[in-house]
């Protein structure tokens, strides 16, 4: 948090700044001779509060902003406390001034190599889609979502208050350590699974999903929709494989995208 001053400390502050004749050096000097007992400003925080005063035409603005200006995740409430106002005033002054709480986004962490793999990746899927106008409605997309003992971050709490979007993310974990999974598909409009499993995933046991799971869950989905299916996937170790992409490549021949696929 940025250094709070009181209305009349701020008061003091202008009156000396005049009275040096606006000199922020000669300002700093004379404060700190008549109130040696005070938190003592820098020779900037003197033309700063008349600007920002100019501006707002309060106080309690400028601190509020610099507030934010400082730490732009501090909360509404904890500002309000140490500056000891409402949290509603702080909420009125973050608004007149256009400022706004964006929330945090988890994104998946990228390597190095993945930027140019997924330029290539659209290129690919734009000539795709030039040949075949319903490649799309073709592929199985399929994700995975893990679920570990260490809970979840509850978002509502986490903003970034700027006067535009930040987009402000925050990497999330890799899978490796999560002790329960869920693997669900979707294809030209139907939902595959969800399908439910415990421990780490591995290559042996992803293989085995595929040669005998999937089948199962694809019964239902009309034979057309099946015998022209792509299989998409994501990075994970064990789509991997060696012996998954042999599958896969024995399968689906060059319908399969993925790390190390036809399709990356």
């Amino acid at each position: 948090m940025p250094t709070i001053y009181s209305t009349l400390e701020y008061c003091d502050m202008l009156k000396v700044f005049y009275e040096s004749g606006r000199s922020t050096l000669k300002a700093s000097r004379k404060y700190i001779q008549q109130f040696p007992e005070r938190k003592q400003p820098s020779r900037a925080t003197f033309s700063n509060i008349e600007k920002k005063l100019r501006e707002t035409g309060s106080f309690h603005t400028v601190n509020v902003l610099a507030a934010f200006s400082n730490d732009p995740h501090a909360s509404v409430r904890s500002v309000a406390k140490e500056m000891d106002i409402s949290h509603t005033s702080v909420h009125r002054i973050l608004k007149k001034n256009d400022l706004h709480p964006y929330k945090l986004h988890y994104v998946q962490g990228l390597k190095p190599s993945d930027p140019d793999r997924r330029l290539q990746y659209i290129s690919k899927m734009i000539c795709l889609h030039d040949h075949d106008k319903n490649i799309l409605k073709k592929i199985l997309w399929t994700d995975e979502s893990c679920f570990n003992n260490n809970g979840i971050v509850n978002r509502h709490n986490s903003h970034y208050w700027n006067g535009a979007n930040p987009f402000w993310t925050r990497e999330s974990n890799a899978q490796v350590r999560w002790s329960t999974n869920v693997w669900c598909g979707i294809i030209s409009g139907y939902l595959i699974g969800p399908y439910f499993y415990a421990g780490i995933l591995t290559g042996e046991r992803y293989l085995d999903f595929l040669t005998n799971t999937l089948p199962i869950l694809l019964e239902n989905i009309p034979l057309n929709v099946r015998e022209n299916m792509w299989l998409q996937q994501d990075g994970a170790p064990p789509h991997n494989a060696n012996i998954v992409r042999d599958y896969l490549n024995r399968h689906f021949q060059l319908r399969w995208m993925g790390t190390k696929g036809p399709l990356n």
